[in-house]
């Protein structure tokens, strides 16, 4: 004898307060009749993954703002520290203006020598040679070397 399928047969009745959609059953809060209960209880399939991905996207977003607000501070601060680099150049360039006209050679070596310095070309100059410091090689055993190994290591 050949075996039949099981067939089975959902019945509802228009009275009925369940839908039946993919062997699930969806209860409506509302008893309203049965052509506006259809649209009004429509069963959402969520997938996690495209859950998790949005909520990584508004991580993102939210990551994006923080590093945009850090780069607008940043240019903030690197347009001060060029200001205040600038600032520095001209005040450097002004102080060695001041000191190339301020000062007269002469004048100064006049003072020098007033004062009982010297010229450097008339100052005699010698020279000493001493010769450097040769160490001692010891010769050690194996022995001897892991003993002071372990001696300083241990000190």
């Amino acid at each position: 004898m050949a075996r039949q399928p099981d067939v089975q047969y959902i019945q509802l009745k228009a009275d009925d307060n369940a839908i039946v959609k993919f062997g699930k059953r969806i209860f409506c809060k509302n008893a309203a009749p049965a052509s506006e209960r259809r649209n009004a209880c429509k069963a959402v399939a969520v997938d996690p993954v495209a859950i998790c991905g949005i909520v990584f996207a508004a991580v993102m977003l939210i990551a994006m703002a923080f590093g945009l607000l850090q780069y607008k501070q940043c240019l903030q601060e690197s347009q001060q520290m060029s200001q205040y680099v600038s600032r520095l150049r001209q005040e450097n360039a002004q102080l060695q203006q001041t000191y190339r006209d301020g000062y007269d050679p002469d004048e100064i070596m006049e003072i020098a020598l007033d004062a009982g310095m010297v010229p450097a070309e008339k100052v005699e100059q010698v020279v000493l040679e001493t010769p450097a410091p040769q160490q001692e090689q010891l010769q050690m055993s194996f022995w001897e070397s892991v003993t002071n190994f372990l001696a300083g290591f241990f000190a």
